[in-house]
């Protein structure tokens, strides 16, 4: 019998083996796509941008991005649902369910 070796992931103790940084900036990635479309961009999108934290621009993993992105769960949901960004949706729901 073949013993085949998966890495354990630990959601919320650890965290080990979960790269919470990329989804998070996944999402943002996301939003910034969707946004880009003025039907979806609005007063409450641009201050969510402006308050990116610089180390996502700078691409240097920092958990300020991840917790930019956990504080709006609900409302990054209802961006993706609302434009029919079915990638985004599936982006946003892997990290809330592996890191938020």
């Amino acid at each position: 019998m073949e013993n085949h070796h998966r890495e354990a992931v630990d959601r919320y103790v650890t965290f080990m083996n979960i790269d919470c940084y990329k989804h998070a900036t996944e999402v943002i990635d996301a939003i910034i796509e969707v946004t880009q479309d003025e039907r979806y961009n609005n007063r409450f999108w641009e201050a969510f941008k402006a308050k990116i934290p610089q180390t996502y621009f700078d691409k240097n993993s920092d958990e300020k991005v991840l917790y930019h992105v956990c504080a709006s769960v609900f409302y990054i949901e209802e961006l993706f649902e609302e434009s029919n960004h079915t990638a985004g949706l599936a982006l946003m729901k892997n990290c809330e369910y592996q890191c938020c």
